[in-house]
């Protein structure tokens, strides 16, 4: 079964006056802060889940699950998985602002699932590089095990907070030029967040929201205005615009796939890594039980042991 097989479509029957209050200054506004800071990731499907025995999971998770994503054996023989991280963050400060705004970016978002934030990685071991505007820093490592480390992360709660991880298939070269191009970056640290790039995201949602799922999509539509040459250099980026750069400019089935659907890496959500051309869901798990939900992933699907350390 595909993952978009396997996927239940949940569609949000908003009415008119929503999009009408989201045009001018105010809902720009809100665009900047609500990319800025989070939103959530929903992705739930009882025929691909696979329970298995003897999990030590906190009992405050009922968020754990492994996804059967079509993985077979020979997934593993040749090239490697690079991974990339989707999270729901949940804020200690219920009634705070930023949980207020996190809730209407849903109002928004064309794809089922929600989203906040997105990172890479190139094992399963807890060791993600994101692109968040705090700190000096902008290209940050990011750990759901020891979110003090991250001045991003410290400000949500790991017991309630999710992570979802995703994996793409690449070869070997791919491989090594996106954690290059990641690990030179993150060294550098002269790729930057852009508050304003949140704008392009959040208006290209807004329109796409109100398409067919099957133009609402991520490559669904035939745009006036789409592809850009990776090789155009950028420097100023959003979470997931960032990772969508990187992978345009390091594999090619994704610049293929950007080029003939007229993508534009600068209008790519968290939520639109799940549509890109051969990325499996994995599993999803509380921040604070990441390493035993990778240990059991691990065990359900043995192809990724080389990528678990401990």
């Amino acid at each position: 079964m595909s993952l978009v097989d396997g996927k239940i479509f949940l569609k949000n029957q908003k009415g008119p006056a929503f999009f009408l209050a989201a045009k001018g200054a105010c809902f720009a506004a809100l665009f900047c802060v609500l990319f800025a800071s989070c939103r959530t990731t929903k992705f739930v499907d009882e025929r691909t889940q696979i329970m298995a025995d003897g999990l030590e999971i906190n009992a405050s998770d009922n968020a754990f699950k492994i996804y059967d994503a079509g993985l077979k054996k020979e997934d593993g023989d040749d090239g490697q998985f690079l991974f990339l991280r989707v999270y729901l963050p949940n804020y200690d400060n219920e009634s705070s602002s930023v949980n207020v705004l996190k809730k209407l970016i849903t109002y928004v978002d064309p794809n089922p699932e929600e989203a906040s934030h997105s990172s890479i990685g190139f094992s399963l071991d807890d060791d993600f590089y994101g692109l968040t505007l705090y700190s000096t820093s902008d290209l940050k490592k990011e750990s759901c095990l020891a979110p003090e480390s991250n001045q991003y992360m410290k400000l949500c709660n790991p017991y309630t907070s999710t992570q979802t991880t995703l994996a793409l298939k690449v070869t070997d070269e791919e491989f090594k030029k996106v954690k290059d191009m990641v690990e030179k970056d993150f060294a550098e640290q002269k790729v930057k967040y852009w508050v304003v790039k949140n704008l392009t995201v959040g208006f290209d949602s807004v329109k796409r929201k109100k398409l067919p799922w099957s133009k609402a999509r991520l490559g669904g539509r035939d745009l006036k205005k789409g592809y850009i040459k990776s090789s155009k250099k950028q420097k100023h980026f959003v979470c997931s615009t960032y990772l969508a750069y990187v992978l345009q400019s390091c594999i090619k089935k994704v610049d293929d796939f950007f080029k003939e659907r007229n993508v534009a890496y600068d209008t790519v959500s968290p939520t639109d890594l799940y549509y890109i051309p051969g990325i499996k869901v994995l599993f999803t798990s509380t921040w604070v039980d990441y390493k035993i939900a990778a240990q059991e992933f691990v065990r359900a699907a043995p192809l990724f042991s080389k990528y678990l350390t401990d």
